[in-house]
C-alpha cells in the first residue's frame, strides 16, 4: 500500500536530514511539502524522487510549496489556473490519485 506525508516543513534546505529520516522509515509514495521557503535558485535534490514545487518570491524567508514523487511511480504534473500558492500530480497507483499541496 502507498503511503502519503504532509509536512509543513518551515524551511527545507535547514531540515533536508529530517527529510531524509522521514523517507527511511515511511518511504512514502508522495511527500506534500509546505512553507518550503525556497527560491528558484535553490536546488534541492533528493535521491529516488522528482521534485515538484512552486515558489514564493519574496525578500523573506516564507511561503512555497512542494511535492516529491517517487521515482518508482508514473505521475503527471497538473496545471492549476489559480493564484494560490500550489503544485499538482496525478499519479498512477493501480488507479489515478490527483495530489495537491
Amino acid at each position: 500500500m502507498a503511503s502519503f506525508v504532509s509536512w509543513n516543513c518551515r524551511g527545507l534546505k535547514n531540515k533536508l536530514s529530517d527529510l531524509k529520516d522521514i523517507i527511511n522509515i515511511y518511504q512514502p509514495a508522495c511527500i506534500a511539502l509546505q512553507e518550503t521557503h525556497l527560491k528558484e535558485t535553490d536546488r534541492i535534490q533528493i535521491k529516488h524522487y522528482s521534485i515538484r514545487n512552486t515558489y514564493h518570491n519574496s525578500d523573506r524567508a516564507s511561503g512555497g510549496v512542494a511535492l516529491l514523487i517517487s521515482e518508482d511511480i508514473p505521475s503527471t504534473t497538473l496545471h492549476l489556473n489559480t493564484n494560490l500558492q500550489a503544485t499538482a500530480v496525478r499519479i498512477h497507483i493501480q488507479s489515478l490519485i490527483t495530489v495537491c499541496s
